[in-house]
């Protein structure tokens, strides 16, 4: 896969226009907010349509917000009134949004040429007891930083 250096605002249309039309689409994570799970610049995720039916708990999501920007956050939980609350894996505040800023969901990561599935049992494993450590993450976080740089 060719690499594409642009930041996401630039394509993102393009993006939801592919999946919309039925295409699975690779696309290099940037920025910080799924540490350390997914990681800027190197990690690829690959973005598709999505039912109802996949919008469970722990599943990635590429949701629009308000202001036009795409985000990849993770489902937190869904609420009475139908809105879902979304998290990134490198934080701890969750977002609310409508179903219907959802753009796609990831289906497959692939990390150093690895492809690997987002249902597979390892991933959602990991996932389960990751989202059960939200209000340890910045402690598990500072350890984890101070252990990569020692």
């Amino acid at each position: 896969m060719e690499k594409l250096d642009c930041s996401a605002y630039d394509v993102a249309d393009s993006i939801e226009e592919m999946i919309k039309s039925g295409a699975t689409v690779p696309v290099y994570i940037s920025g910080n907010s799924m540490n350390p799970f997914l990681v800027s610049r190197r990690d690829v995720v690959y973005l598709k349509g999505f039912s109802d039916a996949e919008l469970k708990k722990g599943r990635i999501l590429l949701f629009r917000r308000n202001d036009g920007r795409l985000v990849l956050h993770r489902l937190n939980g869904s609420l009475s009134d139908g809105k879902l609350q979304v998290v990134g894996d490198g934080q701890v505040q969750c977002e609310t949004i409508d179903k219907a800023q959802v753009v796609a969901v990831v289906s497959d990561i692939e990390r150093k040429g690895k492809k690997r599935s987002a249902d597979s049992f390892r991933w959602k494993t990991v996932s389960f007891f990751w989202q059960l450590l939200m209000p340890l993450r910045p402690l598990v976080m500072r350890v984890w930083r101070r252990l990569k740089t020692s």
